[in-house]
Order: structure tokens, then sequence, then C-alpha cells
């Protein structure tokens, strides 16, 4: 339609100059004639579509977003308050996947649900997986739900087989023996996608590698906007540094905390926090009574 009324409009205008100034003014006639083949010739030019970029939760959304802004936004799979570990799939969902440029995840230690489709659905997009990423700092997963210090955590399997040189461990021993059998080993079930804790993105100097990362893939597969994504990565970064120093000043390192599901020793390592325990290590186990009464 739109090229159907340039082209209509031309021929009135030309034929009205023919007839009224074209001996006069030669010249306005010639420049009418380039504005209008110009005009018509950028309004029917080939656009660059917009690249499909999808995320499966929203801590990587935000990230993705913030690299993005001022060229695309990201699409996202999960976004309500579904836990992704108990997440399934739709349609919709598998639509997104499959017409996708570029897909960002964790890995399937946190997204089971992206196992099979990332394999069957997925045609041609690039797929980052950012429990791949080398630059990204991991930490294996805690075994217990009471928690030492975090030098205990750093030696943790040594410290699991001197249990007998610490009274505290003894009594946790004598206590772990009479816990359900079946507790036990639904609560390890929960750690069955690998020896690393997935929440990466709770440090935030892995959040930085994330964003470097998101950066990198975004210009291989979208060059024509390579200044945007670099300068909007730095100024994530620059917010990030800044969002470090403001935790850091205002944290209470001494604050005794007990979590429900342990998703937080990223963030506890980072700025030196102490949690007492979690009431389970598995979101599909509930915590005994016991267990409860010990924490």
């Amino acid at each position: 339609n739109l090229i159907c009324y340039i082209i209509t409009l031309f021929n009135f205008t030309n034929l009205y100059l023919k007839t009224n100034i074209m001996k006069q003014n030669n010249y306005l006639l010639n420049f009418l004639k380039v504005s209008f083949f110009s005009f018509l010739l950028i309004a029917t030019s080939p656009v660059r579509a917009e690249i499909k970029v999808v995320t499966t939760i929203k801590p990587l959304h935000s990230l993705i977003a913030n690299v993005m802004d001022g060229v695309g936004e990201p699409s996202l799979i999960i976004d309500g308050s579904t836990s992704p570990h108990s997440f399934t799939l739709k349609p919709s969902h598998a639509k997104l996947l499959e017409e996708a440029d570029l897909i960002f995840w964790v890995g399937e230690g946190m997204e089971t649900f992206m196992e099979r489709p990332l394999k069957s659905i997925v045609k041609n997009a690039e797929v980052v997986e950012f429990m791949e990423v080398e630059s990204i700092e991991k930490l294996k997963f805690r075994e217990e739900s009471i928690f030492g210090n975090h030098d205990d955590h750093d030696d943790h399997d040594e410290d699991h087989e001197d249990h007998d040189d610490h009274d505290d461990h003894d009594d946790h021993d004598e206590d772990h023996d009479d816990h359900d059998d079946h507790d036990e080993h639904a609560e390890h079930e929960g750690h069955n996608h690998g020896e690393f804790d997935a929440h990466i993105w709770l440090d935030p100097n892995n959040a930085k590698e994330m964003v470097h990362e998101i950066a990198h893939e975004l210009v291989h597969i979208d060059p024509a906007n390579k200044d945007k994504y670099e300068a909007n990565a730095e100024t994530t970064i620059q917010e990030i540094d800044e969002l470090i120093d403001d935790v850091s000043k205002d944290i209470n390192k001494d604050a005794k905390f007990v979590v429900f599901h342990d998703a937080y020793q990223y963030f506890e390592e980072r700025f030196g926090l102490r949690a007492a325990g979690a009431l389970t290590l598995n979101t599909d186990v509930l915590p005994g009574a016991k267990q409860i009464d010990e924490i």
C-alpha cells in the first residue's frame, strides 16, 4: 500500500509540474524526482530481522536485557514464580526455542526441563550453557544441611573422613545414623546433575563474567550492533561493581540465618557470610522434624 501511494503521488506531482512550471523550473522537478525515488528505495529496501534471543530464568534475562538494551529484547521462558527445578515446557516455549538464533541457560543442574528440547527442538540456534564457561567460578554442593565454617566447607572431603576427631561431628554422626534412610537418599538425589552448585549468578563476579560471555555471543551473531552490545556490557559491569561496593559496606557479616533451600553459597562466599544451615538440600523433599530441630 505504501509503495502504491508513493508511485501515485509521484505521478500526480510529475504531471502537475509538467503542465504548470516545468518550463520555468526544471531544477525543482529534478529535485523532486530524486527525492521521491530515494524515499521509494528506502521504503522498499529489506530490513534485517531482529535476532531472536531466548533465555530460561529471570536472573539471566536481566543480564541479557541490559546488554541488548536499544537493540532488542530477549524472550523469557519462566516468567512467573515457578521453580526451574519443577517447570514444564509449554508449546509456546517450544516454538520460542525452535525459532531462536541464540539460547542462554545455566545448565542441567538448574533447568532440567531443557535437556530434551535442546536435543529435539532447537534447530540452528547457538546454545550457551553458563556452567560450561571456564571463566565462571563454581562451588561444589554442600552435602550437609547444617553448615560449618568456610574452612570446613573448603576441606569438606577431608573433614568427612576425620569425623571422629571432632565432638560436634561425633554428635552429628549419631543423629545422622538415626535419620530416616529414605529422606537422606532423596536429599542427595537432588544433586544428581553434577557436583557443582548451579546458582552461579549469585556471585556478582560470576555475573560480570556472564555479561562478558553474553556480549561476545551477541556480537558473534549480530556484528552490526557490536558497538552497542559492548558499550552496554561495560555499563552493566560498572553497575555490578557499584553494587558489590554497596553490599560490602552495608551487609552485616555477623548475622546468623537459616535458608529453606541451599541456594546462596555463592553470595555467602563472596561477601563473607555464615549461614547456619538449610532446611532442605533438595526442594522436592520436605525437611523432617529432627532435621529442623538440629538446625
